[in-house]
């Protein structure tokens, strides 16, 4: 797969099915909606893959609730408007940043308007990402077995005997064959981050560029920095060891010969080295997929 650019205004939209009750994300994690909620799929992996991936925009209007639970995959969380909960006082807060590891326990609580960046990617157990494919069609099958209701997938079996289990824990299963497995979490909650109290350093020899490193987790690597622009200034991107995706949080200007504005998404594959162009004052959120090689 080659460089991709995809502007917001071409990302499929979507609401997530309902009667599962998972809402948030792919469709994971015991969500109670009582607003709207809405995606944009800015950028996919590939099926399979260690490091398949999912990165959207998520929009919420009204109320949003999970209980606790956890997920057998990484993600990094960036609120761009409103404000978000995830229990135990964690609140992240326009332009903040979250991470949350695989296995760590966490809530979901969410009220009027937010818009979230959400990146959600295959984690250092190498258990993956379920494809949204995988996800509709596991669902479909379930659902000629037993109903889903309220984030639980329930059926009953040869005895008669009633079974309830986490709609997307079953929906995993189904597509994997095989019990789920959750390893024990790197860190023990969510891990928040603000980058205005990160430096801006200047990257050498490239004027009106300037770089912010948030953090590089787990043995794979899963990075996330900042990249920002001045008007006028340009940037081959160096010719990195893993997949980088980029997502501008403001400005505009050109990668290669095509345009970019507020929330196009950016891939950028192993070996590759796009020249970037602002025309305004740009600021990128940066994410360098883990590795598994």
């Amino acid at each position: 797969m080659r460089m991709q650019l995809v502007r917001l205004e071409d990302a499929p939209r979507f609401e997530p099915p309902r009667g599962n009750g998972n809402g948030h994300g792919n469709g994971n994690g015991n969500g109670h909606v009582t607003e709207s909620v809405t995606y944009r799929d800015l950028l996919v992996g590939r099926e399979g893959a260690p490091d398949n991936f999912g990165l959207q925009l998520l929009e919420v209007n009204g109320g949003y609730q999970t209980g606790r639970h956890r997920h057998n995959f990484e993600q990094v969380r960036v609120v761009l408007e409103g404000a978000f909960g995830f229990g135990n006082g964690l609140v992240q807060q326009a332009g903040s940043v979250g991470y949350f590891c695989e296995g760590t326990w966490y809530v979901q609580q969410g009220a009027g308007r937010s818009q979230t960046l959400l990146l959600q990617v295959g984690g250092p157990s190498g258990a993956g990402f379920m494809s949204r494919r995988q996800l509709r069609e596991g669902i479909s099958a379930l659902r000629g077995k037993g109903e889903f209701h309220g984030g639980t997938f329930t059926w009953y079996d040869v005895q008669g005997i009633k079974h309830d289990k986490d709609s997307y824990e079953a929906v995993w299963e189904h597509v994997h064959g095989r019990p789920i497995h959750y390893p024990r979490p790197q860190y023990a909650a969510p891990v928040l981050m603000d980058p205005e109290r990160f430096a801006w350093v200047p990257m050498p020899h490239r004027q009106g560029v300037w770089l912010r490193t948030l953090g590089r987790f787990s043995e794979r690597g899963l990075g996330i920095t900042q990249l920002r622009l001045d008007s006028g200034a340009e940037l081959v991107l160096p010719r990195g060891e893993q997949v980088l995706l980029l997502v501008c949080a403001q400005g505009a200007g050109h990668v290669e010969s095509r345009p970019y504005g507020r929330l196009s998404a950016l891939r950028v594959e192993i070996g590759e080295g796009p020249w970037l162009k602002a025309t305004q004052d740009s600021v990128f959120y940066g994410f360098e997929l883990p590795r598994f090689d």
